[in-house]
């Protein structure tokens, strides 16, 4: 929509603006100072510190968290010892003798009764140490071998204590109210979703707590982001079950605390402080397939090959280390590894810059459409780049060494077009590092999984302007804003399953996993939740998950998931956009959409998939919400209460999947493979029910003119009543290079009944057809100036 397209370019304006509203400082009795900032309406900025000094955080100083807020109206009233901020909707109140802070929504009341903030010096906090040293032991020493794959590392020298003697504490306490439910966290808990009663440890750990985040939002309409990078710790009512604890190590506290309607608000306001969600090339979002790593570039062209023979589509294959002249060579010197990968002719290996030669491996994948990508590991100051990059924003002097991210650039020239980052080793320990900008990992640690994700971004758009397909198993907040990820070595079962929940319940679009690394019996469910995640990736690295190594119906089930989530790329990056806009998710947990059904608080095995899918994972049960519900593999149609059905599902399937009513779905006629070319020939699939709409967003696929508004968008309607179905395609509204001036529409209609008449553009339609309950009508290529309407009555 408009509104939406304008807020962008917006948010992009905002840019070259100054921040306009100060900070207040607020003295307290006991001599703490309380920095308050109104950053927006609905967000403010609250620091603590015991000696009045409020340093630039290294969020803020390497650009992760957004800085350049316009001016919000406020309203300071002080009254005894209350000091209240004011902005239009919200105000912040503190007691300066008691330190107590409460957040208000004007209209609506209390949302949060106090924030305090506590040192050490208070009991309350003091007693953390021991506790939390207690619960985390096993943490404090690696237990789990390293990192799998990587043959001569180790899993890092830690700290022989999870929180250190030399450590300094401080704590946040806030109050809950009975009822109050909580979300986020990153993937911190791989037990539940609703993260009341739990311990939560903001660590980045191998196999444990890979991508954490230290925010939560709550139930009741507002949420707390910890603007920290060091060690810390969400106690949501464990020792105490009324209070919301947040433990960090570092003796002051950063916290943008934020408020809105809903979850969804909150989100929109995380994401606006911490980065809007990364839109991965369109072709991403098709299949991206890792082959074995002791295939040569024959085995995998003839892959390749077979792929388009069986008709199962996919743009991304990536290679393994093996295509290292040196196993997981950690250095800017490596090459390729040119007995086992042609990639140019012999007598030009010392020539440059580098070329992609057609007649070669990389050549002869693109010709069938594929995209390349490398394995990358790393270890190496990720400081150096950053500082430098602020050296030539502020007229300092750079440092004169290497970055590290560079080297990428020769392998772009020969034509691979993303990374797969490995953990190895950025996600271990370096606890006796000193990093260039005179940091320890302390607080670099967590800091570090946000900027090789940032630093690879960043490489791709100043180098041709071109996303780049890359991932990461590792995080911390803002980390949705540079890549996508995975859920590490982890597999493709119910551990995943956790992580995609509680990533996107904490802003993350593009998360995936190892799609089938599971046991056998649970290949093709795994399948089935895979096709349904927002990128997938089927990591085939030690084992041979090729299509064509599977007997005759599981390579039916194959083809067919691949297939269907092709078909459905319009609906699928259509999300990603709009998740680039207002923080939502492509996967979406039930209490997000249905916060007012408790039966869905903290429902795991199923979620909406957007808006209009709900799927149900390794099971033949699934919780409906009220209304009508479709299945969508045999256009049955269910009318629950809220309830919960066992639903057997067909066998040439693997789960369930639910149509909601009123739903609209974009969806295209089949392709092998999505490149970034514009959707162009749209079937709308449509669930008639009152009023309903959805708005399709479209780019160039492959450039990050989105962020500044370069982008489509398509308002689809459907008026559902007394027998009569109007379905409406609004003309286009945006632009973006290359845009199709003419789209090709088609109709697929849900009727319980044959319509009498079926009319497009107020004319007789030709050659409609209904079957099982589905009315197919066309209208043809029309311009995308132009409205169309299509009435069934």
């Amino acid at each position: 929509m408009k509104r939406i397209l304008l807020a962008i370019a917006g948010i992009v304006a905002a840019a070259v603006t100054v921040q306009a509203n100060d900070a207040h400082k607020v003295k307290l009795s006991d001599g703490t100072t309380v920095s308050v900032e109104a950053c927006s309406g609905n967000i403010f900025r609250i620091r603590f510190s015991r000696e009045g000094k409020f340093p630039e955080s290294l969020m803020e100083r390497y650009s992760i968290v957004k800085t350049d807020w316009a001016e919000v109206p406020e309203k300071v009233k002080t009254s005894g010892n209350t000091w209240t901020l004011e902005t239009g909707s919200y105000s912040l109140t503190i007691n300066r003798k008691t330190g107590a802070a409460a957040l208000k929504d004007l209209a609506a009341g209390t949302l949060v009764k106090e924030i305090k903030f506590l040192t050490e010096k208070e009991k309350a906090c003091s007693d953390m140490r021991p506790y939390l040293n207690g619960r985390f032991a096993d943490m404090s020493v690696a237990s789990n071998g390293g990192i799998i794959g990587d043959d001569d590392g180790t899993f890092g020298i830690v700290d022989g204590s999870e929180i250190t003697p030399t450590d300094v504490i401080s704590m946040l306490s806030i109050s809950m109210e009975k009822g109050e439910r909580f979300y986020g966290g990153g993937s911190t808990s791989r037990d539940h979703i609703q993260h009341r009663g739990e311990l939560l440890r903001m660590w980045t750990t191998y196999q444990h707590t890979e991508i954490p985040m230290p925010f939560m939002m709550s139930s009741r309409g507002w949420g707390i982001y910890n603007n920290s990078t060091a060690k810390s710790y969400f106690d949501l009512g464990v020792t105490d079950k009324d209070v919301f604890n947040i433990v960090t190590v570092q003796p002051d506290g950063d916290f943008y605390l934020m408020a809105g309607e809903d979850m969804p608000d909150i989100l929109n306001c995380y994401t606006l402080i911490t980065g809007r969600a990364y839109v991965l090339p369109k072709w991403a979002y098709g299949l991206c397939f890792g082959p074995n790593m002791l295939e040569n570039q024959f085995d995998i062209l003839n892959d390749a090959f077979n792929f388009r023979q069986l008709e199962v589509p996919c743009d991304v294959f990536w290679l393994e280390p093996q295509w290292m002249e040196k196993r997981y060579d950690y250095s800017s010197e490596k090459k390729w590894n040119s007995e086992r990968f042609s990639v140019e002719p012999y007598w030009q290996k010392d020539q440059y810059p580098k070329k992609l030669h057609h007649r070669l491996f990389i050549g002869k994948l693109r010709s069938m459409g594929y995209h390349l990508g490398l394995w990358m590991c790393e270890e190496y100051d990720l400081s150096i780049q950053e500082e430098d990059w602020v050296a030539e924003r502020t007229g300092g002097e750079l440092s004169g060494q290497e970055h590290w991210i560079d080297h990428f650039k020769t392998f772009m020239d020969y034509g691979v077009e993303g990374f797969k980052l490995d953990p190895a080793r950025t996600i271990d320990n370096h606890t006796f590092w000193k990093y260039y900008n005179g940091r320890t990992d302390k607080e670099m640690h967590n800091l570090n999984q946000v900027l090789l994700q940032k630093q690879m971004r960043e490489l791709g758009r100043n180098y041709n302007g071109k996303r780049t397909w890359h991932h990461y198993c590792g995080g911390w907040s803002g980390t949705q804003h540079w890549g996508a990820a995975t859920s590490g070595d982890n597999g493709g079962g119910k551990t995943a399953l956790y992580d995609q929940l509680n990533l996107g319940m904490s802003g993350y679009l593009n998360t995936s996993c190892d799609v089938m690394s599971v046991e056998k019996e649970l290949e093709m469910p795994s399948l089935h939740f895979g096709l349904f995640l927002p990128w997938v990736q089927i990591n085939s690295w030690f084992s041979l998950m090729q299509p064509s190594y599977y007997d005759e119906p599981e390579q039916e089930i194959y083809r067919f998931y691949v297939q269907n989530r092709y078909n459905h790329a319009p609906y699928i990056y259509s999300m990603a956009l709009e998740a680039a806009q207002n923080g939502m998710p492509i996967v979406r947990s039930m209490p997000l959409c249905f916060p007012d059904d408790r039966n869905c608080d903290d429902m795991t095995y199923q979620y909406m998939f957007g808006d209009n899918y709900c799927v149900g994972i390794f099971t033949n049960e699934i919780y409906l919400p009220a209304g009508t519900w479709t299945d969508a593999w045999t256009g049955e149609k269910v009318v629950s209460k809220g309830e919960t059905f066992t639903h057997e599902y067909p066998e040439n399937r693997a789960g369930l999947l639910f149509v909601r009513e009123g739903a609209i779905i974009p969806t295209q006629p089949e392709v092998q493979y999505l490149g970034a070319r514009a959707f162009d020939n749209i079937i709308l699939k449509v669930y008639p029910c009152g009023d309903s709409s959805f708005t399709m967003y479209d780019d160039d696929g492959e450039t990050y003119g989105y962020e500044s508004g370069a982008m489509t968008s398509t308002l689809f309607e459907c008026h559902e009543s007394a027998g009569t179905v109007q379905v409406v395609v609004n003309p286009v509204e945006g632009s973006f290079e290359g845009m199709p001036s003419e789209r090709t529409y088609s109709f697929e209609i849900q009727m319980d009944a044959a319509p009498a008449a079926v009319l497009v553009n107020g004319a007789a339609a030709e050659g409609w057809t209904f079957e099982d309950g589905i009315v197919r009508v066309s209208a043809g290529k029309v311009p995308v100036t132009e409205k169309i309407t299509v009435e069934l009555r």
